[in-house]
């Protein structure tokens, strides 16, 4: 498999660093940022799959009575109505799931990577928060990286199969937060070696180009929209 450099996640990287520079962001609000970006890809993810499920229940029913047999007695409006609600019910699990773990990480934050507010994000702040105020906060603050993620990584809400998608933040955000964690504190150590107190933008930025810039392995043919279109010119031909 080829590999290539995101454009998109070019994009995302001058977006998330000209105001992480500008605004000059330290590295804890680098990790909280990092937080958010992750939590909103993820629910970004359950959203995305769910509605695709629905929309497209009515298509894939033909398909589905082949495989499952068992579901060729029900009419299309009922098989439309239970795909919905089972499409809901997965993604109001998962969002469950998901927020919970990402509850987990902020606790881990507030204790290695405090900033303040303290009230919301400090060691007795966060764990004592209602979850979605420290989350308010680090939107307003910190948009442009989460935004960044989103456009970096658009491709993936768009992958054929949508139920593996909900499943698709632990193959990739989570793993990615933990390779940040573990990267941050010797990128830290060679930009202070290097830059002095200018180290936190410059490990900010290094960290930012680790996560946007990196080549990453081209998909398949059919795993986005433009892979089932030149899937589907072949076969044509």
């Amino acid at each position: 498999m080829r590999r290539a450099i995101n454009p998109y996640g070019a994009i995302g990287f001058g977006l998330t660093t000209v105001f992480a520079v500008t605004q000059e962001w330290s590295l804890p609000e680098f990790c909280w940022s990092t937080w958010l970006a992750g939590l909103v890809y993820t629910w970004a993810c359950i959203v995305t799959a769910s509605l695709q499920i629905i929309l497209t229940s009515r298509s894939d029913k033909a398909a589905l009575d082949k495989r499952l047999p068992f579901l060729q007695p029900f009419s299309l409006n009922v098989f439309i109505l239970g795909m919905t609600v089972i499409s809901v019910s997965v993604g109001v699990l998962a969002f469950r799931i998901y927020t919970v773990l990402f509850a987990f990480y902020g606790l881990f934050l507030s204790v290695f990577a405090e900033m303040e507010p303290y009230v919301l994000f400090g060691r007795n702040g966060f764990i004592n928060s209602d979850f979605y105020s420290p989350l308010i906060y680090l939107v307003e603050r910190f948009w442009p990286m989460a935004v960044g993620v989103l456009i970096a990584n658009w491709k993936d809400f768009f992958q054929k199969n949508p139920w593996k998608r909900v499943l698709l933040p632990l193959q990739k955000e989570i793993i990615r937060m933990h390779i940040m964690i573990l990267a941050l504190p010797f990128l830290s150590l060679l930009a202070w070696a290097l830059f002095g107190e200018a180290y936190p933008s410059i490990t900010i930025v290094l960290l930012l180009g680790l996560l946007y810039l990196l080549p990453k392995k081209a998909r398949g043919g059919d795993s986005t929209i433009e892979g089932n279109t030149n899937h589907g010119n072949r076969i044509a031909h």
